[in-house]
């Protein structure tokens, strides 16, 4: 385990700049999303979002295959709808299984907008709703204030160099750990708490995949 004065310096400096910068950055977008928030609680009220007809053009799934540290592999599998509005432009978006089964090709959609861009989805028997483009933006933002605050932490308190391994290792877990985090904070922002089951199975899956984040994290910090 090597420590370098000079290096820890530079990496407070470096993760300093990128925090404020990514924190300023953020500003704007965040106004947007409290913008966006003001409009699902009227809507909750009365018809506030824009309407728009459109067309289910087609459904698809896909699989996705994961591997952890031991070896174990999972399989996910992934639902996706596509639409066409009525000026002929088409989108496709990963949905929900529940939507998913409640949508046929060719049939009647009816698109909630925000901004010009659809952000919801409605049929006789379900309905989904996106992260609107705002959303992903103060997400981004977040994202690099939080890798900077993580680079100003390791050179005030750590600091210490022990192999590329350790330190791609304890990358990775900062990244995992800053996406969630980052992923949450903009959901809530922009839709609220979800309620009743949604809740406790949103605070389960979060709680379970930081509590991983954080152990491995952490556990790469035992010899310092």
């Amino acid at each position: 385990m090597v420590r370098f004065g000079w290096v820890r310096g530079l990496l407070v400096l470096i993760g300093l700049g990128v925090m404020v910068f990514g924190i300023v950055r953020a500003v704007g977008p965040f106004h947007d999303v409290r913008a966006f928030r003001a409009v699902v609680e009227c809507d909750r009220r009365a018809d506030c979002f824009g309407r728009e007809p459109g067309t289910i053009v087609a459904r698809d799934t896909y699989t996705t295959t994961n591997t952890d540290s031991e070896g174990h592999t999972t399989t996910s599998v992934h639902y996706e709808v596509t639409w066409e509005r009525a000026d002929g432009r088409r989108s496709t978006r990963d949905v929900s299984k529940d939507f998913y089964a409640a949508v046929r090709a060719g049939m009647s959609v009816e698109l909630r907008t925000w901004r010009g861009a659809v952000v919801g989805l409605e049929v006789d028997g379900g309905e989904q709703w996106f992260q609107p483009s705002v959303g992903y933006a103060l997400g981004g933002w977040l994202f690099l204030a939080a890798m900077g605050f993580g680079i100003l932490v390791w050179g005030l308190a750590f600091g210490f160099w022990d192999g590329w391994f350790h330190l791609f290792f304890r990358l990775f877990c900062w990244v995992f750990f800053v996406l969630l985090l980052a992923g949450a904070t903009t959901g809530v922002l922009a839709y609220g708490f979800a309620s009743g089951w949604a809740l406790v199975r949103d605070v389960v899956g979060f709680l379970f995949a930081f509590g991983i984040a954080s152990a491995m994290l952490l556990g790469s910090l035992d010899r310092w």
